[in-house]
C-alpha cells in the first residue's frame, strides 16, 4: 500500500485561506496527503487551530508563538496553551516558535520564548516545530545546552536554508529537516544540503499559505498562495533531486513523520 504524503509544515488558519479551508483540505485529501502539520503562530490562532484538528484527523495541530509576535506573549501563555491542548483527544505539538535574526523583535525576548517553547515539549515529549532565520548558531547553541541536561523532544526544524555544516549538526543532534518549495529554485547550495540530509532525518513541507517559489504559479488565474495539495509536485522534484522513485521517497517520509504524531507506519 503506498503511503500518504506528509505536509511537515503549514497554516491552515491563515486568513488567505478564509471562507475556503474546507475545500483546501479536499483537495490535498484528493492529491493524497495524509498528514498536515498545522502551526499557530499567535495566541489568537490557537482555537481555530485545535477547531480545524477536531473537524480533520488529517491535521495535526501545533500551538506556539512565532518569533515574530514573541513580544505579544502575555505573562500564564504556558498555562494557557495546556488548557487549550487538553480540549483535543489526540497528539499536538509545540510551534511554531524559534529564532529570527531579521525581524524587530529583541533577540533576548525572542531567546527566552524559545527556552520556553522548548521546556513545554521536552516536558511532555511533544514534537516541537522551529523556524529559525539569521540565528542558525544560537539556536544549535541552545539546543545542544539543553541536551547536557535532559532528552529534547521531537524536532522539526522546518523550511531549512542553513548550511551543510549546520544541518549535520543538527541532525546529529537528532533533530529533523523540512526542506520547503524553495527546492524547486536554482539553489545549488541548498539542493547539495538537501541531497546530504539523511534520509531518516528528512521532511518536505509547503509552508502554505508562503510561496518559497513564486515563478512556479505563473498565468493569469495564480497567485503565489501554496497548497498542501502541492506536496506531490515537490516530492516529485525532490525524488529527481535525490535520485529515488518517489514512492520510496513517499515511504520514508511517511516513516520520518510518525515520530511527530505517535502513529505507527500502518496508515493515518
Amino acid at each position: 500500500m503506498q503511503m500518504p504524503f506528509v505536509d511537515a509544515h503549514l497554516h491552515l488558519q491563515d486568513p488567505r485561506f478564509k471562507g475556503k479551508v474546507n475545500e483546501v483540505i479536499g483537495r490535498a485529501k484528493n492529491a493524497g496527503v495524509g498528514l498536515l502539520f498545522c502551526n499557530a503562530i499567535k495566541e489568537e490562532d490557537w482555537s481555530e487551530v485545535t477547531t480545524l484538528a477536531a473537524a480533520h484527523r488529517e491535521i495535526i495541530p501545533f500551538l506556539g508563538i512565532h518569533p515574530w509576535f514573541s513580544d505579544t506573549a502575555a505573562s500564564g501563555w504556558q498555562h494557557r496553551l495546556m488548557a487549550t491542548a487538553e480540549t483535543l483527544d489526540q497528539t499536538i505539538g509545540i510551534g511554531e516558535t524559534g529564532l529570527d535574526r531579521s525581524c524587530r523583535i529583541d533577540f533576548d525576548i525572542q531567546q527566552r520564548l524559545f527556552a520556553g517553547h522548548l521546556e513545554l515539549a521536552a516536558a511532555r515529549n511533544w514534537p516541537l516545530s522551529v523556524h529559525c532565520v539569521q540565528a542558525w548558531g544560537a539556536l544549535a547553541d541552545m539546543l545542544s545546552t539543553f541536551s547536557l541536561h535532559q532528552p529534547l523532544p521531537p524536532v522539526l526544524i522546518h523550511s531549512f536554508n542553513g548550511s551543510t555544516e549546520m544541518m549535520r549538526r543538527l541532525t546529529e543532534l537528532g533533530c529533523y529537516i523540512s526542506y520547503s518549495e524553495a527546492l524547486a529554485q536554482q539553489q545549488t547550495k541548498l539542493h547539495q544540503t538537501f541531497t546530504q540530509t539523511p534520509p531518516e532525518y528528512l521532511l518536505l513541507e509547503t509552508d502554505a499559505p508562503y510561496a518559497k517559489n513564486p515563478d512556479r504559479k505563473k498565468g493569469p488565474n495564480k497567485d503565489t498562495v501554496n497548497e498542501p495539495s502541492d506536496m506531490v509536485e515537490l516530492y516529485c522534484h525532490a525524488a529527481r533531486l535525490l535520485q529515488v522513485d518517489t514512492d520510496e521517497l513517499v515511504t520514508r517520509i511517511w516513516n520520518n513523520a510518525t515520530i511527530f504524531t505517535n502513529q505507527n507506519a500502518a496508515g493515518c
